[in-house]
């Protein structure tokens, strides 16, 4: 049985190697940010909603702990919301500083 890259060279510069590898980590990083978003299909995990928010995880749990914020669901024990109740709860905050 004989090597099937016997004879075949392929030269690549390490500039190249490195720009193939950068490209190819912030192609999985979005995938990855991608998935996240969509793992609930319309439902937030608390990461997430943190994010659309941009306060802490922590600070999800707390709001949620103290009965502030209301999941719209649960997958298990993870609490999942909805971009409309987030908006609500930021309305909400708003109508209380005024």
């Amino acid at each position: 049985m004989s090597d099937p890259t016997t004879g075949l060279r392929l030269m690549v510069s390490d500039e190249l190697l490195d720009e193939i590898a950068l490209r190819a980590a912030r192609k999985v990083a979005e995938q990855i940010a991608q998935a996240q978003h969509n793992t609930y299909e319309g439902y937030l995990p608390p990461a997430a909603a943190a994010h659309y928010l941009g306060v802490s995880r922590q600070r999800i749990y707390q709001l949620t702990s103290a009965r502030i914020l209301q999941p719209d669901g649960r997958d298990g024990r993870t609490p999942l919301y909805t971009r409309k109740t987030l908006d609500h709860y930021v309305r909400d905050c708003a109508s209380k500083v005024r």
